[in-house]
């Protein structure tokens, strides 16, 4: 198989969304992609498919074990809150985009739980970006 060099932030939320698939078939698809990736200059983004995927780290081994043994030696635990997330993108180097899309994901997170509590989301407006 071929490795992938390139791997940008719209690939990464493609992936992510075959990931939160109920089609199986999507989710093979997408770990098919990932086995095809050069890992070592995209462990940010592999931290953020990783916390919003919705899969837990067995199921990774599963399916896709070149992209698990790299998260096993990247996360010290199973579940990845959201402030140790971006701490191991920013501590692994992560790239500026995946910084990027974590805040994003994490946004909408945020956005759906204030929703749930009744404040709903026509009331605000996150904008977030890195300085550079």
């Amino acid at each position: 198989m071929e490795v992938i060099e390139t791997f940008n932030k719209e690939e990464t939320k493609n992936i992510i969304s075959m990931l939160q698939s109920p089609d199986k078939d999507n989710h093979h698809i997408a770990f098919q992609s990932l086995s095809a990736l050069d890992f070592e200059n995209y462990k940010g983004e592999l931290i953020v498919l990783y916390k919003n995927a919705g899969h837990n780290l067995k199921y990774w081994q599963e399916h896709c074990l070149k992209a698990y043994e790299v998260l096993i030696n990247l996360i010290p635990i199973e579940v990845l809150t959201s402030p140790k997330a971006l701490s191991l993108i920013i501590a692994n180097k992560g790239s500026d985009a995946s910084i990027e899309l974590f805040m994003e994901y994490f946004v909408l997170d945020m956005t759906k739980m204030l929703d749930a509590i009744g404040y709903p989301p026509d009331c605000f407006e996150v904008n977030i970006k890195l300085k550079k």
